[in-house]
């Protein structure tokens, strides 16, 4: 398989309107400034997406602690109450109609079509009655 040389991937939706604004916003200042608040700016980013990363990995922590505490109560409720309530979700099972009449008419025509056939031959001359 051939290597790309390349290793970027394509970028994602949106990465060009961003990369547009920041450098719209860069040619807005002076020269001078632009690289030192390029640099500024580029910094401020990453430190923001690490804290919205920070962030949802807490909720998510959050979540999951709270998962057990739910499973937890789950176990001490009686079984009794248990089985109702999963009776209760279950969809009512209808009784199965009896599939074996059908399968021996599809057995039945699929032999009718593997039977030979009988070959036509005339009667013999001596049988023919006149």
């Amino acid at each position: 398989m051939a290597t790309k040389d390349d290793t970027r991937a394509r970028a994602p939706r949106g990465t060009r309107n961003v990369t547009q604004a920041f450098f719209t916003a860069l040619d807005g200042l002076a020269e001078a400034q632009q690289a030192g608040v390029a640099t500024a700016a580029l910094a401020a980013i990453r430190d923001a997406l690490k804290a919205r990363r920070l962030k949802a990995r807490e909720a998510a922590a959050k979540a999951k602690a709270k998962a057990p505490a739910k499973m937890k109560a789950a176990a001490k409720a009686p079984r009794k109450a248990k089985v109702a309530a999963v009776a209760k979700r279950a969809p009512a099972r209808k009784a199965a109609a009896k599939p074996a009449p059908a399968k021996r008419a599809i057995a039945k025509k699929a032999a009718k079509r593997k039977a030979p056939a009988k070959l036509a031959t005339p009667p013999a001359p001596e049988a023919v009655k006149e």
